[in-house]
């Protein structure tokens, strides 16, 4: 009780504290208060806000308020726990929320009383007061919205319990600001700070955690409708009735300076005669407004109306409607139009507080109370969509319709054409033709999106829930119809022409493509038809391979191969198609050939096999030759994935075809005849990988080892007589010694053949790095499968090559260290690390089985380190070994010592 009765003289004094002329006293009475107010219970702020209302009420003390309040709830806002778990049915109001009122009496004072209009003055005194500079009472309001408790509801509950509970605290908020946008005559800068509120409002309820969709859709809907109304020009659904109708019905006269539009609607037994301007006309009669007085005033009357016959009636002198609807284009939302300043910005701050409330908020789209409250605002936002003029409330209804046409709403099928219409519309006006990277385009593309997307079922069950046992056929009938899906676009076919044409330069103009591709999608998925469809589909194929953004190439592809196997078409739009597929993988770029590329292995997985066979063909030659010629490694890897794909998909006797195209490129003699060679070895390797199914049919195994071994020999003569290998003639054994690794992996049986055996011996000094490493990559796969104490397979025990070849363990070895004493710029870690694996094998078989190495231990090509011939001790050839690597590493390597380093690696495998 001592303590509540000294308070109000503390604070007191240090409000008074801060009407200093002194800076630093005025904050040290700021932080003061502000320490108090965060140390006090919340019940006491009230106490502080009413001694700031009354200490500093006047002159300079008006900016020192403000900021103090802003203080206060700052220090306030940081300590301050909120009750969420508060009930409605509790009278008494939180102690937060209850100094609501009094708080937006201080900011409005500010924001628009005397504070406000000094701030505006170019009086020397704001640079003095510091308070004055900027605006806190915004950032205040910011702060309020944040820490109060978000229950709308709590002002019905309230004014049923007691009539002078205080209603919530979120109305004491909002209703000021919206009586000021009620005001007829609010001018621009109260208008702008209105708006600035607003927003500051919508960010400060969005971190509020108490405010849940249960309470902030129904406030929202409450808030908006009043501004909105119902539908402006909602037509009434009547027959083919005349002015015929209308005889009879007394016509309203309203006197000028009334709201004449709105009364026009009105029946004549609705109005009040004592306080009404209007009265009933019962008989018209002749007017002398316009009679000529003489021949002169007649002579120019005559000029005049020969004038009006030649003018244009356009625009506001169009001539008016008559008849039963001659009313409907002038009928408004309201008192004031949707399109007025002070209406469309409370229009924007109650859609920026849905869509925040839909985009954080995870709706229970299962709820049916959920539903329920969702369901108005489908019929709302669309009016707003029709008839709104404002970017921003066209922007916020577009994308608060998105997250609502995902719901399972009633109102959605009623409004969808309605929405589709004006959506079309809105394209229309804002010129999709130009660049689309106006955020309303891609909001209308998104919005015809989901329209395209809807699922409209059409079941006539429904209706006859009530039939009896006798209808048992109709009921049958009537679900099969139920059965079959009738998709219903939003738009007519004449609406679909215009999209379509505008979708024609949207999709090369347009920046943001997402929302552009996805209604294009959606379209496609309907299976809409009509010849500017086709023509899209072009441009669209084109886009997948011209494009500079990968994404617009992916949805180009996936877009045109949906539209290639769902849509209607003849034998030679499909082949021109195809053509065009097939053409598009030598394009220029390797981003456009690559998407190309993926393009048409999509095609050969999705098309029907018979027609893949039929054009079985036009794909593989085009395929064969990009294989040989591009340049792009990327490239080539995905045309041989394509190549296979086509290849897996074939029947058997269309495959033996191509196979025999093959088979005859590889019979070719002389040097013109290497590149196909080399064409016809990589394509063997890809029918291996393939169809292990067909290589198995008769002797196409044992023929094709024939094959590569003959291409291997020839080119085993030219390195035997060149050093290196100019141009691309090393690619021929290349690509045979790849083919021979696939055969060992999918045909164990293929290293039979001792005489291929030796031919691979031979490669491992090949003078090409990459032959080496194929070769070497073989031989570990080889040794692997053998065991070095029996030189006989792991797997069956028959003799190995190395069994059966004398000196050829020898020979391996001789070649890995001519491997090993290369350049090291010819040198790759892969090689390396391969030919340790084999020489540890080797030196195991070695121990085990010197006598197959006994004609062979003798070596005169290795030179030893002062230049003459080293002494092989023939007895001994692990020693032999030994001696040339021991060579090898000490002799110093051209590049870096990197081979040493390989050659300690060595060693380290070889101790263990």
């Amino acid at each position: 009780e001592i303590f509540e009765l000294k308070l109000p003289r503390l604070l007191t004094e240090v409000c008074n504290a801060m009407k200093s002329k002194a800076s630093n006293s005025r904050d040290i009475a700021r932080e003061t208060l502000a320490n108090m107010a965060a140390s006090l219970d919340t019940k006491y702020l009230s106490d502080i806000i009413r001694e700031l209302a009354l200490s500093l009420s006047e002159g300079y003390m008006l900016h020192v308020r403000s900021a103090a309040l802003h203080s206060v709830l700052l220090a306030v806002s940081k300590v301050y726990q909120r009750p969420d778990a508060f009930s409605s049915h509790e009278d008494a109001p939180l102690p937060f929320d209850e100094c609501v009122p009094a708080m937006m009496d201080l900011i409005q004072q500010d924001l628009f009383g005397v504070a406000s209009e000094m701030k505006e003055t170019q009086d020397i005194q704001r640079r003095v007061i510091k308070e004055a500079v900027g605006v806190k009472s915004y950032d205040t309001l910011e702060i309020v919205c944040r820490n109060i408790l978000f229950k709308p509801s709590l002002a019905s509950v309230r004014s049923n319990s007691a009539k002078s509970a205080p209603a919530s605290a979120v109305h004491a908020i909002i209703s000021p600001l919206l009586e000021r946008m009620r005001d007829p005559e609010v001018d621009s800068s109260t208008l702008g700070k209105v708006k600035e509120c607003m927003n500051r409002i919508v960010i400060g309820i969005s971190h509020n955690s108490s405010a849940n969709a249960e309470e902030l859709l129904p406030f929202v809907y409450a808030s908006v409708s009043p501004f909105v109304g119902e539908d402006p020009r909602e037509e009434e659904v009547d027959s083919d009735d005349s002015d015929d109708d209308e005889d009879g019905v007394p016509i309203q006269i309203t006197q000028s300076g009334q709201h004449g539009i709105g009364n026009l609607r009105q029946s004549a037994s609705s109005r009040d005669p004592e306080t009404n301007n209007s009265v009933k006309v019962t008989e018209w009669m002749p007017s002398i407004l316009k009679s000529a007085k003489d021949s002169k005033k007649a002579h120019e009357i005559k000029k005049e109306e020969k004038a009006e016959l030649h003018r244009v009636r356009d625009g506001a002198s169009a001539p008016k409607l008559t008849g039963k609807s001659r009313y409907g284009t002038v009928k408004t939302c309201n008192s004031k139009s949707l399109n007025d300043p002070a209406t469309a910005s409370a229009v924007v701050f109650c859609l920026n507080l849905l869509h925040s409330c839909l985009k954080k908020s995870k709706l229970d789209v299962t709820d049916k109370k959920t539903l329920m409250m969702a369901d108005p605002y489908v019929p709302l936002l669309t009016t707003c969509v029709q008839f709104s003029s404002n970017n921003d409330i066209i922007l916020l209804s577009l994308k608060s319709l998105g997250f609502l046409l995902k719901m399972n709403l009633l109102s959605v099928s009623k409004c969808s054409r309605k929405l589709g219409s004006s959506t079309l519309n809105l394209l229309t006006i804002t010129g999709a033709t130009s660049s689309a990277q106006n955020e309303i385009k891609q909001s209308c593309f998104k919005m015809l999106g989901l329209l395209m997307s809807l699922e409209h079922r059409h079941d006539h069950c429904d209706r006859d829930t009530g039939m009896n046992d006798s209808s048992v056929d109709n009921k049958s009938d009537c679900t099969n119809q139920g059965r079959r899906q009738k998709y219903a676009l939003p738009l007519d076919e004449s609406q679909m022409k215009a999209l379509i044409l505008l979708l024609h330069s949207a999709v090369v103009d347009s920046v943001h493509h997402n929302a552009t591709f996805s209604l294009i999608k959606a379209i496609t998925s309907k299976r809409h038809l009509s010849p500017e469809f086709y023509d899209l589909m072009e441009i669209i194929l084109k886009l997948s391979v011209q494009s500079q953004k990968a994404t617009v190439r992916q949805q180009s592809c996936q877009i045109f191969m949906q539209f290639l196997i769902d849509y209607p078409m003849g034998k030679q739009r499909i082949e021109e198609h195809l053509k065009q597929i097939v053409l598009n993988i030598k394009y220029e770029y390797e981003e456009g050939r690559v998407s190309a590329i993926g393009l048409l292995t999509t095609v050969t997985q999705k098309l029907p096999i018979p027609m893949l066979e039929e054009q079985a063909h036009l794909f593989f030659l085009p395929l064969v030759l990009q294989l040989v010629n591009d340049d792009s490694k990327e490239c080539r890897e995905l045309l041989a994935e394509c190549v296979s794909f086509m290849l897996n998909r074939l029947s058997v006797d269309k495959l033996q075809s191509l196979y025999d195209y093959v088979t005859r490129w590889s019979a070719g003699k002389g040097q013109e005849a290497l590149s196909l060679k080399r064409t016809s070895a990589q394509l063997f390797g890809i029918f291996v990988d393939a169809r292990q199914d067909f290589m198995k049919r008769g002797n196409n195994v044992t023929d094709l080892v024939s094959i590569l071994h003959r291409f291997l020999e020839h080119d085993m003569e030219k390195t035997h007589h060149h050093t290196f290998h100019e141009g691309n003639e090393w690619e021929l054994s290349y690509f045979s010694l790849i083919c021979i690794e696939k055969l060992n992996s999918h045909f164990p049986l293929t290293f039979q053949d001792f005489e291929l055996c030796i031919t691979l011996v031979k490669s491992l000094s090949h003078s090409h790095p990459w032959v080496r490493q194929v070769s070497s990559r073989i031989m570990v796969t080889y040794v692997s499968e053998i065991d070095p104490t029996t030189l006989k397979t792991k797997k069956g025990g028959s003799a190995s090559f190395f069994a059966e070849i004398s000196g050829s363990i020898y020979d391996v070895s001789r070649n890995l260290c001519r491997q090993l004493n290369s350049d090291n710029g010819q040198q790759a870690e892969a090689i390396v690390m391969q030919a340790v694996k084999t020489l540890t094998w080797i030196i195991k078989a070695m121990h085990h089985n010197p006598q197959s190495c006994f004609a062979e231990c003798k070596d005169n090509d290795e030179p030893s380190d002062n230049g003459e011939e080293e002494e092989i001790v023939s007895k001994n050839p692990i020693l032999s070994l030994i001696v040339k690597l021991s060579n090898i590493a000490k002799k110093p390597i051209q590049g870096s010592k990197g081979s040493c380093v390989q050659m300690f690696c060595f060693f380290r495998h070889f101790m263990r």
